[in-house]
C-alpha cells in the first residue's frame, strides 16, 4: 500500500474517531432536522450514514492491504466510498438550503406546487452533481494511487539491488538472491501496472508468464528470469551452499534483466510518440 493510499486511511479513521467521540451529542440532539417531501431528515442521519460510508472506505482499504492485487477492484471500492463519505456532509448541507429556498419561494408565489417544484428541482441538481462530482474525485485518487505505487515500485527495486549488493560484500551470499530477485519482482510489478495490466497473483511463477504476454520481458530473455527464480529458490530451500561465485552471477544478471525492462519500456514509448502509431 502507497502512503497516499496510507494517509487516506489515516484520514478515514481520524473521522472515524471524531464521529464516536460527539456520540453524546447525537443522542441528544440527533432528532432535530428539518422537513423534506413531508418526511423529517433528524441530523442523526448524518451521523449514522457518514460512519457506514467511512466504515465501507476503510473495509475495502483493509482488503486491499492483504489482497495480492495492488490497486484492484477493492482499492477503488475504497475509493469511492471514501470519496462519498467526504461529499456527504456538504450535499446534506445544500439538500436544507434546498427545502429553505424551497419555502422561500412558497413565500414569494404563494404557491405550495411552485415551491415543490423547484425543490424536487434542486434536489435532483444536488444529487446529480453530487454523484458526478464523487465520481470524478474517485477516478483523480484511482490515478493518484497508480502514481504513488509506480513511484513506490520503483524505489523497492533500486532498494532490493541495493540491499543485495551490500549482502554480497558481507558475504552473505544466500540472501543476495532473495533481495536481488525481489528487484525483479518490483520491476517486473511496476512495468505491467504502468501498462494498466492486472495479474491475480504476483507469484513468480505467474508473474513472468503474464508479463511475457504483455511484452514487458523480451523474448528471447524468458528464460533467463525463470533461471533467475529457479536459483533464488535453490538458494532459499536448498541445502547446498549458495557461493560467491553465484551471488556475483545473480547479481549481474539481475542487473541486465532490469535494464532489458527499462529498454521495452523505453521503446514503447518512442513507438507510441511516432506519428500514426497509437499510444
Amino acid at each position: 500500500m502507497n502512503e497516499f493510499a496510507k494517509a487516506k486511511v489515516l484520514s478515514a479513521l481520524a473521522v472515524v474517531g471524531v464521529l464516536f467521540a460527539i456520540h453524546p451529542l447525537v443522542q441528544d440532539y440527533g432528532e432535530a432536522g428539518f422537513g423534506f417531501f413531508g418526511v423529517v431528515l433528524e441530523f442523526r442521519v448524518i451521523y449514522y450514514l457518514l460512519l457506514v460510508l467511512l466504515g465501507s472506505a476503510v473495509y475495502f482499504f483493509a482488503m486491499d492491504f492483504i489482497a495480492d492485487n495492488p490497486l484492484g477492484f477493492a482499492h477503488r471500492m475504497g475509493n469511492h466510498f471514501y470519496a462519498m463519505a467526504m461529499l456527504f456532509p456538504p450535499t446534506f448541507f445544500f439538500v436544507l438550503v434546498a427545502a429553505k429556498a424551497a419555502e422561500g419561494v412558497v413565500w414569494v408565489s404563494d404557491s405550495p406546487v411552485a415551491g415543490e417544484i423547484s425543490k424536487i428541482a434542486i434536489s435532483i441538481l444536488i444529487g446529480a452533481g453530487a454523484i458526478l462530482i464523487a465520481h470524478v474525485v474517485s477516478r483523480r485518487m484511482n490515478l493518484r494511487d497508480r502514481f504513488a505505487s509506480l513511484d513506490q515500485m520503483s524505489f523497492r527495486a533500486k532498494e532490493h539491488l541495493q540491499r543485495a549488493e551490500e549482502l554480497q560484500e558481507a558475504g552473505h551470499h544466500d540472501l543476495v538472491a532473495l533481495e536481488a530477485f525481489r528487484s525483479v519482482e518490483s520491476a517486473l510489478r511496476r512495468a505491467l501496472l504502468d501498462g494498466d495490466i492486472h495479474v491475480s497473483s504476483s507469484r513468480p511463477n505467474q508473474l513472468i508468464p503474464v508479463a511475457a504476454r504483455a511484452g514487458v520481458i523480451p523474448e528471447n530473455l524468458v528464460g533467463v528470469f525463470h533461471e533467475l527464480r529457479v536459483a533464488r529458490n535453490r538458494a532459499v530451500h536448498a541445502s547446498d551452499d549458495f557461493s560467491e561465485a553465484d551471488a556475483l552471477w545473480f547479481i549481474e544478471t539481475t542487473r541486465k534483466m532490469l535494464a532489458s525492462i527499462q529498454r521495452v519500456k523505453e521503446d514503447a514509448g518512442a513507438m507510441a510518440e511516432k506519428p500514426g502509431v497509437a499510444a
